[in-house]
């Protein structure tokens, strides 16, 4: 009876160690450290029960006990360590897929404009050609100077909108600028362009940053 009761009480020992050992293997590994916990779980319950059960007179298998208890220990401070560590890397990274989508899509205007691009808007100038009554030759431009004040190349979008007195949008106009490098500006023309029927209204406009992207 002493024998089988003996046998019993190390076999729970051993199987908590090899849970333990399955557990802190495991543990610094992405999702798997999720089962690693649970394992750790089982095996320090195993380990405290063996433990406890040796003390009461059952020697055999003790070391083997509080060595499950330990790497139980272990596993978990591992799996808690990792699992912030990978929380913040993850984190990190969400936020930088954020922050590209924002520069990409306009949100990040007010930042660009602060941080990585000059955007200069100069004055609205139109000339109606020698031909009064003719509309071919007319030319009209903003003068626009972007500059890159980043220190790696990039390229920008940048949208300009052009409003009357009331606030109302009467036109907008896009300048594509590509591979501009670090400190370096281009000037560019908008509004080259403008339907006959808002011409008169652009005259008299003011001209906004309506929105900026990279």
């Amino acid at each position: 009876m002493k024998s089988e009761s003996t046998e019993r009480k190390s076999g729970l020992a051993i199987a908590g160690f090899v849970i333990a050992l399955l557990a802190i293997l495991g543990s610094a590994v992405p999702i798997f450290n999720n089962v690693s916990f649970f394992f750790a779980i089982v095996s320090l319950i195993f380990g405290i029960i063996g433990l406890v059960s040796i003390k009461k007179g059952k020697r055999v298998g003790q070391g083997l006990a509080i060595a499950t208890i330990i790497l139980s220990v272990m596993t978990f401070a591992i799996v808690l360590v990792t699992q912030s560590i990978y929380g913040k890397v993850a984190d990190d990274v969400s936020n930088s897929l954020t922050e590209s989508a924002n520069d990409f899509n306009g949100t990040n205007t007010e930042k660009l404009l602060e941080t990585t691009v000059d955007v200069t808007l100069g004055a609205f100038m139109f000339d109606g050609g020698s031909e009064a009554s003719y509309t071919y030759d007319d030319k009209s431009e903003l003068p626009v100077t972007i500059k890159n004040k980043s220190s790696e190349k990039a390229s920008f979008t940048v949208k300009i909108e052009a409003v009357d007195a009331n606030g109302t949008r009467v036109a907008e106009d896009t300048i594509y600028v590509s591979d501009l490098n670090a400190g370096q500006s281009v000037s560019e023309k908008a509004f080259e362009y403008i339907e006959e029927s808002k011409l008169e209204a652009v005259k008299s406009a003011t001209f906004k940053i309506l929105e900026v992207s990279k």
